[in-house]
């Protein structure tokens, strides 16, 4: 039996109608009355259902009720959004507190609650519900064992401070929606299984599982880190995938470019008369978080390998190759013939050089296995950038861009033009030997760095100009892109960055700063390149 104390009685109606279609019995109760008190105690109730800011009780005698219930049945506290920002949580961890206005979670909640143990959640809800103590204390009494596994997604957390709450809060809920895509699904997760998050504030999804049906309760040893390698694995690419969603169907802002790795750890518990089983629950809960921890490690590890090979293979990294050219003496005509043909040749007499780029060799990625938390197919070489960034490999990686890069410079006309990040910079006296130095080179320094020793980057500069070869300010525009730092490097290319000209005929004020460049750029006898999509 479900009990509800609320005074809302719009929302006491609702539920008591949705709870009882799905097999529910429901009652409404108000606390003052000292019969509704007593229902509380009669072994049918299972559930309470209880508005905080009931003025029938004092605060302090409802937190006292509530917290003593928990611990013998599921209780869902429902307060306001107000409520919840404002005072700090008074009820025990066993006790679910819920927003009010979110009638989706409190349903699923209340299902959950109510029918976890005999009946598949998944199809009587819209979205994952909350967590409540009852219901792994209820499995484990029924199976004699249980299967934990509990997903950590708090490397989201960082995504708040670099880019807000707000974008924070979307990450959150395509997190969320990816769950709810991947229970019942093939491959990870069944639909008897039992998904639940752990809180309003928290990142942690909990997953109780299903009695194995081969051995009646916990699977054979083994099976569990399976699971658990198989949902990390599931998640972190739902995720991934979100992020290469064409702008139109993407939910994840723009502003974030990389996702964050998750860990999912794993425990498998027995019930002992001898322990109170809340302890068992919560010590189970509790190991299952450090395996998660230690498996984001493991992943961050999976990485940095991942990097090492990717660095010192000869075929997993390719160079490709990008046209620039003056403008001067193209048209559009040239330009779409050159779309149709799929070929440059005929704008080969206004090629300046080509920029590098590198790519990822997707078969040979796939065919060595990599399991690193994402797919091979996302390692375009922003991604590839920022997992070097974050398991301190970025200055090797960029090295052996350079040295694919001088792979093919004898066969290709005009300037190579070479990223570099201003820390290789500072030593490109030993990083020269890769390439030919016949051959023109151009430097691009990356604006991802700040340049923090300016006196060795124009060391870094006249060593070049005494091998015929030259710096160019990339991506200039975004970044740690600025004039000062222009003015100082006084570099003989300047390359706009290419939100720097999109729509530049429409917005006065790019037309003017871009001017001004232009006017600075003569002075100080800089070239001026701006990319644009053909």
């Amino acid at each position: 039996m479900i009990l509800i104390a609320n005074k809302n009685q719009a929302l006491t109606q609702r539920l008591e109608s949705d709870l009882t279609e799905r097999g529910a019995k429901v009652s409404s109760i108000k606390l003052d009355d000292p019969e509704s008190l007593n229902k509380l105690y009669m072994p049918a109730v299972s559930v309470f259902i209880v508005d905080d800011t009931l003025s029938s009780m004092t605060r302090d005698a409802l937190v006292d009720l509530v917290n003593s219930l928990g611990r013998r049945i599921s209780v869902i506290v429902l307060r306001s959004e107000t409520h919840l920002q404002s005072e700090g949580s008074t009820y025990a961890d066993h006790v679910t507190v819920l927003e009010i206005n979110n009638y989706d979670e409190i349903l699923a909640t209340a299902v959950f609650c109510f029918s976890g143990v005999n009946e598949s959640i998944r199809k009587q809800t819209r979205t994952i519900p909350f967590y409540n103590q009852q219901i792994p204390v209820t499995l484990l009494n029924s199976f004699g064992g249980l299967g934990i596994l509990t997903v950590d997604a708090s490397g989201l957390k960082k995504i708040s401070v670099d880019f807000g709450t707000e974008v924070y809060s979307i990450m959150k809920s395509v997190l969320h929606d990816v769950m709810v895509e991947i229970w019942g699904g093939s491959g990870c997760l069944r639909e008897n299984d039992i998904v639940c998050r752990k809180s309003l504030s928290s990142n942690t999804y909990y997953i109780f599982m299903d009695r194995s049906r081969e051995t009646g309760s916990l699977p054979f040893p083994g099976a569990l880190e399976r699971v658990a390698d198989r949902l990390s694995q599931g998640i972190n690419n739902a995720m991934w995938k979100e992020l290469f969603l064409p702008l139109k169907q993407r939910r994840i802002p723009e502003c974030v470019q990389s996702i964050p790795l998750l860990g999912v750890g794993y425990f498998g518990i027995l019930n002992n008369p001898c322990i109170d089983i809340h302890e068992i629950v919560e010590t189970g809960l509790e190991a299952s978080k450090t395996m998660a921890q230690a498996q984001l490690k493991r992943g961050k590890d999976r990485q940095r390998e991942l990097m090492h090979t990717l660095i010192q293979a000869d075929d997993l990294l390719t160079p490709h190759y990008q046209g620039v050219f003056y403008l001067q003496n193209i048209d559009k005509k040239m330009i779409d013939e050159a779309k149709v043909s799929k070929s440059i040749r005929g704008l080969s007499a206004q090629v300046y050089g080509f920029e590098s780029l590198i790519r990822v060799n997707q078969a040979a990625v796939r065919e060595h296995s990599v399991e690193a938390g994402i797919d091979s197919q996302y390692l375009r070489p922003d991604v590839l950038f920022a997992i070097a960034k974050t398991t301190n490999v970025a200055l090797e990686l960029d090295q052996a861009c350079m040295k694919h890069a001088a792979r093919y410079a004898k066969e290709l006309p005009g300037v190579l033009m070479v990223n570099i990040l201003p820390r290789n910079l500072y030593h490109i006296d030993r990083l020269l030997n890769s390439f030919d130095k016949t051959c023109p080179i151009m430097f691009e320094v990356s604006e991802s760095e700040a340049i923090n020793n300016l006196d060795l980057m124009m060391k870094s500069r006249d060593h070049l100009q005494e091998h015929s070869m030259g710096i160019a300010a990339d991506d200039f525009g975004k970044g740690y892109s600025s004039l000062d730092r222009i003015i100082k490097i006084r570099p003989d290319i300047i390359k706009f960055d290419r939100g720097m000209i999109q729509d530049i005929d429409k917005d006065r004020v790019k037309q003017a700063y871009v001017q001004g460049l232009v006017t600075a750029a003569k002075i100080l006898n800089t070239t001026i390149l701006a990319e644009f999509a053909m």
